[in-house]
C-alpha cells in the first residue's frame, strides 16, 4: 500500500545526482504517520533535498521503513552509501535527567514516570550539547535495526535533542520556543540564556494548544506581554493557532535562517520552519 504514497512536499536541487550519493549527509525523521528525509551535499555545504509523506498508511515501523525504501529507490538512491546518516526518533516518549542524578543503568525508570512505553521499543539516552542534562528516550527497536542494519555508520538522536539543543545557541534573555508537529508540540523556556522548562504537550484543538501553551508560561512566571514565542516546526503564520495565539501574546514570530548552510533554489518555496530540525542535525 506504501507504494502509491505521494510526498506532500518534494524539492530537489538541480544539483542532486544520485552517482554523488557518497557526498550527501542525510537525516530521516520518522514519526507514526509520517516520515521525511533532506539531503545536504558536503561539498557546498547545500541543502539539496527534502522530502516528506504523511499518511495513515505509515501505521507501524516496517510501513515506515517500506515507504523509506521506496521513497529512495524512486530517486535512485537504493543500496547507495551516503557520507553520513543520521536517524532522527520524532515522538512523545523522552524526559530530560539533570547530568548528576542521570544513571545510565536505569534510564528505563525515568520514562517509566511519564510514559507506558511500548514493549517493542528500546530505551537510549544522549547528553545533550546546550544543557547539562541527558535526553533519555525510546524509539522502535525495529526502525532502529533497519536503519543500523543498512547503513553501518548510521546514528540515532531525537528530534527534541536537537530541537533544544538549537534553541538554547540562540542565547535569548527570555524566550519561549515551540515546535509543532501534527498533535503535539515541544516546548522550551529559556531564561538568562539557560534551559528552564522542558515538556511536550498533545491537542486536539486550537484551544488546546494555546491552553498549554499559556498556562506552562505563566507556571514559569512569563506574560505574554513581554516574552516572545517563537514557531517551528509544521505551522505557518496564517494558521488559526497562531491567530488565537496572537490573542495572548504580543510577540510572535517564526524560527529565522541563520544562513549556515546553504539552500537549493529548489527549497526556497518552503517554509524553512517545516525543516528546521533537519537543517540544525545537518549543520
Amino acid at each position: 500500500m506504501t507504494a502509491s504514497l505521494n510526498p506532500y512536499i518534494s524539492q530537489f536541487g538541480e544539483e542532486f545526482d544520485a552517482e554523488k550519493s557518497s557526498q550527501y549527509r542525510m537525516t530521516i525523521q520518522f514519526s507514526l504517520g509520517g516520515l521525511s528525509y533532506a539531503l545536504l551535499d558536503t561539498t557546498s555545504k547545500t541543502l539539496i533535498a527534502l522530502e516528506c509523506y504523511q499518511s495513515d498508511l505509515l501505521a507501524d515501523s516496517n510501513d515506515l521503513f517500506h515507504a523509506l525504501e521506496r521513497a529512495l529507490a524512486s530517486k535512485g538512491l537504493t543500496n547507495k552509501s551516503f557520507h553520513s546518516v543520521v536517524s532522527l526518533v520524532d515522538n512523545r516518549f523522552c524526559t530530560l535527567v539533570p547530568e548528576p542524578l542521570f544513571d545510565p543503568t536505569e534510564q528505563a525508570k525515568y520514562l517509566d514516570f511519564a510514559f507506558q512505553v511500548p514493549q517493542d521499543h528500546i530505551v537510549a539516552n544522549e547528553r545533550l550539547k546546550a544543557t547539562p542534562c541527558f535526553n533519555v528516550f525510546a524509539c522502535s527497536k525495529t526502525l532502529h535495526d533497519k536503519v543500523l542494519a543498512k547503513w553501518k555508520n548510521a546514528t540515532v538522536a531525537h528530534t527534541s535533542s536537537i530541537f533544544i539543543n538549537s534553541v538554547m545557541g540562540r542565547h535569548e534573555d527570555h524566550c519561549v520556543f515551540v515546535n509543532v508537529r501534527n498533535r503535539d508540540f515541544d516546548m522550551v523556556v529559556q531564561k538568562k540564556g539557560r534551559l528552564a522548562f522542558f515538556n511536550n504537550f498533545r491537542f486536539n484543538t486550537k484551544d488546546d494548544f494555546a491552553y498549554f501553551l499559556m498556562f506552562a508560561m505563566e507556571q514559569n512566571g512569563l506574560s505574554g506581554l513581554d516574552t516572545p514565542v517563537c514557531f517551528s516546526g509544521l505551522i505557518l503564520p496564517a494558521s488559526e493557532i497562531v491567530g488565537l495565539c496572537g490573542r495572548y501574546v504580543r510577540d510572535l514570530c517564526f524560527i529565522e535562517d541563520k544562513h549556515e548552510l546553504h539552500i537549493s533554489h529548489a527549497l526556497k518555496e518552503v517554509p524553512f520552519q517545516y525543516y528546521y530540525i533537519h537543517y540544525q542535525a545537518l549543520k
